[in-house]
C-alpha cells in the first residue's frame, strides 16, 4: 500500500521551549517504566492486545478505570523500543497539533539510544488521551503506516469510533476497558483467583464477604485500594467537567449535573425521553436526548433498549430503555442520602459484568419482565435470558423472577434461563407452554468466577 503522504505547518518553537517539551516527553518515559504495584488486567490476551504491532488499537473507557496502566502492562509484554505520551498534559495541549514534529524529534533521539542496547528494531508509542489534540488521527496514521505499534487511550466513546472507521478503518480495534471485575479485585486483595470448582465450604463465606465489599465500593482501581469510596464523587464531577462540558457546548451545567445524579440514583430502571423530560426537570425532549448521549458518550452511564417494543404509532420512534452506571460505587457517593435500592444495584453489577463480557443486550417486557437477554453477535437471534435478584427468599419475590423468565424463554424458544442472586443456589424444571423447561438459580459471585 502506497505510503500517505503527511503535509502539516508547524509552527516555530523557540529552542528553550523545545528543550522544555523534550524533557517533558522524557520524564513521561520514567512515569511510563515504573510498573510497580501494578494489577494484571485479566480480561486482556496477548492476542488481543496486538503484540505484533500491525494494527492500531485504541482502549476505551471512562476516566480512572485504569487505561494507563493497561497501557504499562501491555508494554511489558513486548520488544522494542516503547515511547509513552501523555496528551493529558496541559503543556502538551497547549500546543496543539504542531507538537508532532517535536515529538517525533525527541523519539529519533530516544530511539536511537535504545536501539543500540536492544535486539528489537520495532518501535511501540503509547499514546494517553490523545484526542485531546486536533489531528491526532492524522498523525497516528502515517506513524502506524511507517510500521509503528499503536496504542491510543480515550475516555470519549463516539470520537474514536467515528475517526476509526474513517481514516484508520481495517487497521484499528477497539478494546472496551471498565472498572475491575471481581476477579480482578480478588486479584488485587488475595492475588489470587480460586476456581469455582475448587471452592470449599469455608471459603465460599470468605469470597462472599470480599464479593460484599466489591458490591458496595465498585471497581475502580484506587477505590479498591484505598477503599475510600468517596473517590466516586470526584470522578463523577471530573466525568462531568473534563469530558462532557468541556467537549460539548453546555448553556445550563446545573442541569445537565441533576440530570445525570437523577438517572444514576434511578439506575436500572425503565425510562423514556417523555418520562424523562417529565421527571427530571428537564424541559425538552431534544435537550434529554443530547444529555443522554453526552453522557453515555463519557461512560458515565449505558443505555440497554427494550428488545420487543412496538411503538403505539409510526411516528413514535422512542425506545424505552434502562440506563444503567458505569460503576456502582457511583450510586451512595453520587447520592447519599437517597433510599438504597439492593436489587437495582445489583441489577447494575451483572450489567456490567455482561458488557465486560461483550454481549449484545436487551431487556424484555411484557406482562412480566426479564433483566437481560442476550443477541448472538451479528445475529437477531436471543440465546440467552437471565434474571438478577438479590434473594430468591419470599414466594412473591421467587413468582417474579420465575415468571417473567419463563415469559421471556417462551417467547423467544430458549430451554434454558438463569437467574444470579446473592448466594441461592438451586436447578428448577418447570413446565412451560412448549415443553418443560430448565432454570439455573446460582450466586452471582461464582457465575463473574466462571
Amino acid at each position: 500500500m502506497p505510503e500517505i503522504l503527511y503535509i502539516a505547518t508547524y509552527k516555530h518553537f523557540d529552542s528553550m521551549l523545545e528543550s522544555e517539551i523534550k524533557s517533558l516527553l522524557l520524564g513521561h518515559q520514567s512515569f511510563f517504566q515504573d510498573s510497580s504495584n501494578l494489577v494484571p488486567r485479566t480480561s486482556f490476551s496477548g492476542q488481543e492486545r496486538n503484540e505484533k504491532g500491525n494494527e492500531i488499537t485504541v482502549i476505551s473507557g471512562p476516566l480512572h478505570a485504569g487505561k494507563t496502566s493497561l497501557l504499562k502492562q501491555i508494554a511489558s509484554d513486548l520488544q522494542g523500543v516503547k515511547i509513552y505520551i501523555d496528551f493529558e498534559d496541559n503543556r502538551l495541549k497547549e500546543q496543539g497539533s504542531e507538537i508532532f514534529q517535536v515529538i517525533e524529534d525527541t523519539v529519533a533521539e530516544i530511539y536511537e539510544k535504545e536501539s543500540e542496547s536492544n535486539d528489537s528494531g520495532q518501535i511501540y508509542y503509547f499514546l494517553d488521551e490523545i484526542q485531546n489534540v486536533p489531528g491526532w488521527d492524522i498523525w497516528v496514521d502515517r506513524l502506524n503506516r511507517q510500521g509503528a505499534g499503536i496504542f491510543v487511550t480515550s475516555s470519549r466513546a463516539s470520537l474514536t469510533e467515528q475517526e476509526l472507521s474513517s481514516r484508520l478503518a481495517g487497521r484499528s480495534k477497539i478494546l472496551k476497558l471498565f472498572p475491575f471485575s471481581f476477579e480482578e479485585y480478588l486479584l488485587i486483595k488475595y492475588s489470587v483467583i480460586p476456581k469455582p470448582n475448587s471452592i470449599t465450604p469455608s471459603l465460599s463465606d470468605e469470597i462472599l464477604c470480599a464479593f460484599l465489599q466489591y458490591f458496595e465500593n465498585g471497581g475502580f482501581p484506587d477505590v479498591i485500594k484505598t477503599g475510600n469510596v468517596k473517590l466516586c464523587q470526584k470522578y463523577f464531577e471530573e466525568i462531568l467537567q473534563k469530558g462532557v462540558t468541556a467537549g460539548y457546548d453546555i448553556l445550563d451545567i446545573n442541569a445537565l449535573k441533576k440530570f445525570a445524579v437523577f438517572l444514576i440514583s434511578n439506575m436500572a430502571c425503565e425510562n423514556s425521553l417523555d418520562t424523562l423530560e417529565t421527571v427530571s426537570g428537564v424541559e425538552n425532549e431534544e435537550t434529554v436526548h443530547r444529555y443522554l448521549n453526552y453522557l453515555e458518550d463519557n461512560f458515565l452511564l449505558y443505555r440497554v433498549p427494550k428488545l420487543n417494543y412496538l411503538p403505539d404509532s409510526k411516528e413514535k420512534t422512542d425506545t424505552p430503555h434502562k440506563v444503567y452506571a458505569t460503576d456502582t460505587g457511583f450510586f451512595k457517593a453520587v447520592y447519599p442520602n437517597y433510599p438504597d435500592s439492593l436489587g437495582l444495584r445489583f441489577e447494575n453489577l451483572v450489567l456490567l459484568e455482561l458488557l465486560r463480557r461483550e454481549k449484545q443486550l436487551f431487556y424484555f417486557r411484557n406482562k412480566k419482565e426479564c433483566d437481560f437477554l442476550i443477541k448472538e453477535e451479528n445475529s437477531q437471534k436471543v440465546s440467552d435470558a437471565i434474571q438478577a435478584s438479590i434473594h430468591l427468599g419470599s414466594q412473591a419475590v421467587r413468582e417474579r423472577e420465575i415468571l417473567g423468565l419463563m415469559e421471556a424463554m417462551e417467547e423467544y424458544g430458549l430451554e434454558e434461563g438463569l437467574i444470579l442472586t446473592l448466594d441461592d443456589e438451586e436447578v428448577l424444571k418447570i413446565e412451560g407452554k412448549d415443553g418443560m423447561k430448565k432454570i439455573v438459580v446460582k450466586p452471582v459471585w461464582k457465575w463473574m468466577l466462571e
